[in-house]
């Protein structure tokens, strides 16, 4: 169910009242949307693929494998095609060895999808980052945009740093630098839908100046 956030919805609400910086942009920038995933393991096997990739070459490789799987991506679908088939895609053997080791983890239950979404977020990243190549920050992108968790905060991400310090430099420069972890307890339960807005900050253009707030 595709959750809808803007400045007057309760979650819009709370984030305006919580946080009277982070209330002008979410005026500002107005409705954003959090659509969770209907297949979290294929979403979990497109971030494998996508690591250290651009888009471009990315959505080749995901093609390719949609191609050679020749119907639904399941556990099982995939762990039908060795090494050297998936390797013939443009895998490389470390990602092959990741989503191989994602599909046996999701057929022995090991990785419980359901438990995702509703474990503690530190206890969710756990168990994902047991999964061979995927690390903290993929697990919290995982989180937040295939299972919509509204209240994950990726504090290594680089984009929300700078997002962060842009906007609360504005109201007290010498607060600004690691602000993203002093602040976002107060956006609690709702950190993931203030990371969204972070995220539009920098790609509606007021991170950059292209766009005033």
């Amino acid at each position: 169910m595709t959750l809808i956030v803007h400045a007057e919805s309760p979650e819009g609400l709370y984030l305006r009242q919580s946080d009277p910086v982070l209330a002008r942009l979410i005026e500002r920038v107005g409705e954003i949307r959090l659509s969770p995933s209907r297949t979290p393991y294929e979403s979990l096997v497109g971030s494998i693929v996508s690591q250290m990739l651009s888009a471009k070459v990315a959505g080749v490789i995901k093609q390719r494998l949609s191609t050679l799987i020749g119907g639904p991506l399941t556990p099982e679908s995939l762990l039908a095609h060795d090494e050297e088939a998936l390797r013939g895609i443009g895998l490389s053997y470390a990602k092959i060895r990741s989503i191989h080791d994602l599909s046996r983890r999701t057929l022995s239950g090991a990785l419980d999808y359901e438990a995702l979404g509703v474990l503690p977020e530190a206890e969710a990243v756990a168990m994902l980052t047991q999964v061979k190549g995927i690390g903290k920050w993929t697990a919290e992108m995982f989180l937040i945009f295939s299972l919509g968790r509204p209240d994950v905060l990726s504090l290594g991400d680089a984009g929300l740093q700078r997002a962060a310090q842009w906007l609360y430099e504005r109201i007290n420069p010498e607060e600004a630098p690691g602000c993203l972890g002093r602040y976002a307890d107060r956006w609690s339960p709702y950190r993931s839908i203030a990371c969204l807005y972070l995220w539009r900050a920098i790609d509606d253009g007021y991170v950059d100046g292209r766009s005033e707030l």
